[in-house]
This record gives structure tokens, sequence and C-alpha cells, in this order.
């Protein structure tokens, strides 16, 4: 059962409720509206050693950014420190960064100190993890920030354990209060935020008409330089692989690539040998080669029939006369 107060019920199916002010956006919703937050610790079905410094928000607000958890839980409520965020849908990696205007989405640093950081702590990169660096990074986002949709949830990170406890103390406590001043959402951070409505559609636009040529050249280049090392590392882990042996102590030693004009003219005359026989069992695949095949015949033989007529005259009437050289 729900656990209620004499005002409010602070707590359902074991989800603690936090109540949250959202301010007037538009002139036609001038009054303010109460929006619940339900949270809980975190408890994945696969175990993740972050979980137990972990809460899991339901419902959060469409504008929810990085931002504003770490506003409400360390202003705001006065509790614990956050480490990062996760929102629903959202791929994030250990070397994804935020900055205080950054949303949800997040892009993966790959810039060339990032990269140096990252080959210190690990000296060797294997090919499967500059697989998943490849396919994370992507073109800078479109939009300045963006929008969950209706009832998604997050997942907030505290630097420990202890954080956590005093975060949702701090919600229980805050939401069982019969007098209190409700909190506001985004209060304080306002300037921070990238703006919504008509503002942030014509910034859309302009940025789609126009994207930064700087920006897009870095990301590219990026992107290539990490695509030149996945290529080398597969190539190389591929090497290592055939020149260990197998089970029985054997290496098995297959043919090199060849890189010489001769070789590559060699290989394009195989595959074109190679096709011709391919399309030889195909020629009479279809009713109307049969057809057509056929009549070639039959105008092959009229055509030598009519050459040895032809020479059957010229026998007959060169019959008894001396026929001159070269007839």
């Amino acid at each position: 059962m729900p656990k209620k107060s004499s005002t409010a019920v602070t707590e359902i199916a074991g989800y603690s409720v936090l109540p949250l002010k959202l301010p007037p956006v538009l002139p036609s919703f001038p009054e303010p509206v109460t929006h619940y937050v339900y949270l809980r610790p975190h408890e994945p079905r696969i175990p993740d050693p972050d979980a137990a410094r972990s809460l899991f928000l339901v419902n959060v607000p469409i504008d929810t950014t990085e931002l504003h958890l770490r506003h409400l839980f360390s202003s705001q409520l006065s509790a614990g420190r956050v480490e990062r965020v996760q929102f629903e849908g959202v791929f994030r990696s250990t070397t994804t960064t935020t900055t205080a205007a950054t949303t949800a989405t997040t892009v993966p640093d790959t810039s060339d100190a990032q990269q140096s950081k990252k080959r210190k702590r690990q000296d060797v990169v294997t090919s499967a993890e500059l697989e998943t660096q490849l396919r994370a990074a992507g073109l800078p986002p479109t939009w300045e920030r963006e929008l969950h949709s209706s009832g998604s949830h997050a997942i907030v990170t505290f630097v420990d354990r202890p954080a956590m406890e005093a975060s949702l103390k701090a919600v229980r406590k805050y939401a069982s209060k019969e007098k209190k001043s409700q909190i506001i959402w985004g209060e304080g951070i306002e300037d921070r935020l990238a703006a919504l409505g008509t503002t942030r559609y014509r910034k859309h636009v302009s940025k789609l008409r126009y994207p930064p040529a700087d920006e897009l050249l870095s990301i590219v280049n990026n992107y290539m330089s990490l695509y030149t090392q996945w290529e080398e590392t597969r190539a190389a882990e591929a090497s290592r692989r055939a020149a260990e042996p197998d089970e029985d102590g054997f290496i098995t030693v297959t043919r090199g690539p060849r890189f010489t004009d001769v070789a590559r003219e060699e290989e394009v005359r195989e595959l074109v040998e190679k096709q011709r026989k391919r399309e030889e069992g195909l020629g009479d695949f279809y009713r109307f080669q049969t057809r057509e095949k056929r009549k070639e015949r039959q105008n092959e033989l009229l055509r030598r029939f009519d050459e040895d007529k032809r020479k059957i005259e010229k026998l007959k009437l060169s019959r008894g006369r001396i026929m001159p050289e070269g007839m």
C-alpha cells in the first residue's frame, strides 16, 4: 500500500514520489503545473558495478538534461554529487564527456588528446573496441537540446553510495513535508540551457543550412583516422592469428596478397575467365535463348549449303575444260 501523509502520497510501488513545479513557458499556459518523478535505487537485471550508487528515475520531464538533474540533487535538494546521467535509449561510453549546456545526446570524443590518454591507460586496443567507437562516432547533433518522450526514464549515478543514499533520503524528506515551497524545475540555470520554442527551431534550421565547416572537418578527420587505425589493427590481429599454431602444432600457410601491376592483371583475367565460365552454364537458361541458338545453327547450315552449291556449279561448268591455275 502507498505510504500517505496527511496531504500527499510519498511512495508508490516501491518508488519515492518527487513533486516538481514546472514553470510556465508559453503565454497560453500561464499557470505552473506539478510534475511527479518516481525514483528508487537502481536494481538492473544484469549486475552492474555502479548500480549500488545509482538511482532509477521514471517519468522525467521531456526537457530534462544532465544539468537539470545535477542541479536538482546537488543544489535544490542539497544532497549528493552526481557523477553521470544516462537517459533512456541514449548510447554512452566511458569516453563520453558532457558540459553544462549539453543534453542527453552525447558524442564520444575521438580527439588526439583523448586517444593518447586511452593509449596510456591501455597499451593494446583491440579491433572490437575500435569498431565500437566507429559505430558511436557520427556527425554533430542538429539539435542544441534534445527532448525525451513522455514517461522516459533515466539512471543517475552518484560519486559514491553515501551520496546516493543521502539524495534518496532528501527526496523522501522533501515529499513528506506538509507545508513546503515546491522545487521549481530548472530554477537558477535558465541562462545555461538552450532555448526552447520558436527560438529552438530557428536555430535548428539555420544550423542545418550552414553547419560549421571546421567542426564537420574535424569530425570527418577523426573518423577517418579511427577507421585507418581499425583497419591496421584488424590486419595485425589476422596476421597474428595466422601465425599461431593449431591444436596439432601446425601453422597454416596461405598465399599473401599480390600488389604488382602484373599480378593485378592476372587477377582481373582470372575473374573474367571465371565469369565467362559461370555464364556458359546459363546460356540455355531461358527458352528464347534456345530458339536463338537454333536459328543461328539453321542460318549457318544454309550458308554452307549455298557455298557448296556454288562450288558444284563451277565444277559442272569446268567439266572437260582445262582449269586455269588459281581457280
